[in-house]
């Protein structure tokens, strides 16, 4: 052990979440049944691993390790633009070329690194880890990790606007919202690297990745996305939560202030109980009329569609939203 051990903690929590993802029954399924994850699964156990036995000195830092580390990212980017590209709603996420043509990259930049010295040509110790000493063709290393992570992004922000797929488009809204940062950072990390800066940041890579992994198989399960998209800011699910929890509280408040004014007033228990249906029957409508928004919103505009999710005819929609518009 070293006075640096400290830095292996990042990579033991992260060796610690992939055991739980491991040992969770839906979460070992989504990981199962979807390569892409498979791949980033696979991934950041050998990052982790690296880093934990290198930190810990069970193994000494080596050209080896920091190839096999650069390995590792390579796997685990494809996966993550993989699962992008599924998500996207676009031409490619149907077709099985793009896939082959990502794999084919992976395995040739993979075999390229770990058996060369094009890319890396040894390590260098600096404060408080090691870096690498890059070869004659490192620049494409960084290129291609670069190239890598933008498209994920852009594939994910496609994938947002994707009309034809709803879940898919929601899909990549999160997804989105939790891996930007790591990507960003990333990128950032490459480009201060090709400017000659000297760093190692590689140990906050694990605990963001496994973070997005729990998110990535969370929500292939269509309640848990759905329940997480309300957790999301300014988003339309969001938006009919909030609503609808303000009628409710709305109406326990006026519950509670007509029940303390119970006993000062000359109404009958008749009249009090007349007012609470009335007041029942407003808030339900409130929130019926709001449940019927959301539906139309998620239906893109389609009333059929939207009486269908909801169990009723179309005629029972438009009778609705004319009752709204008469009462508004």
């Amino acid at each position: 052990m070293t006075e640096n051990t400290w830095l292996a903690l990042p990579s033991l929590t992260s060796l610690l979440i992939l055991l739980w993802l491991f040992l969770k029954k839906d979460k070992r399924l989504a990981i199962k049944t979807n390569w892409p994850i498979q791949m980033l699964f696979s991934a950041l156990f050998g990052i982790s691993l690296i880093e934990f036995a290198t930190y810990t000195q069970l193994i000494s830092a080596s050209i080896l390790s920091m190839k096999l580390f650069y390995a590792s990212c390579f796997i685990g980017l494809t996966g993550l633009l993989s699962q992008a590209v599924k998500n996207s709603g676009s031409k490619l996420s149907g077709s099985s070329l793009l896939p082959g043509v990502l794999l084919s990259l992976c395995i040739l930049t993979t075999a390229t690194m770990v058996f060369t010295d094009a890319y890396v040509t040894g390590i260098e110790k600096i404060s408080y880890s090691y870096t690498r000493v890059p070869g004659e063709y490192y620049v494409l290393i960084q290129l291609y990790l670069f190239s890598l992570c933008f498209a994920t992004l852009a594939f994910l922000v496609s994938g947002t606007v994707n009309t034809s797929d709803r879940l898919s488009s929601a899909k990549s809204r999160v997804l989105l919202i939790s891996i930007s940062p790591i990507l960003l950072f990333g990128m950032g990390l490459i480009l201060l690297m090709q400017a000659g800066i000297k760093i190692n940041a590689s140990m906050a890579f694990p605990l963001f990745i496994s973070y997005f992994l729990v998110m990535l198989t969370h929500i292939e399960k269509e309640e848990s996305l759905l329940s997480m998209l309300m957790k999301i800011p300014f988003s339309k699910e969001r938006q009919s939560l909030k609503q609808i929890s303000a009628e409710v509280k709305q109406f326990i408040i006026n519950a509670e202030l007509a029940r303390t004014e119970e006993s000062g007033t000359t109404k009958t228990k008749e009249a009090l109980r007349n007012e609470a249906q009335l007041s029942l029957k407003s808030l339900t409508g409130t929130i019926e009329n709001l449940i019927v928004e959301h539906a139309v919103h998620i239906s893109q505009g389609s009333q059929a569609q939207a009486a269908s999710l909801l169990g009723i005819s179309s005629s029972s929609i438009c009778r609705k939203k004319r009752r709204k518009a008469q009462a508004s």
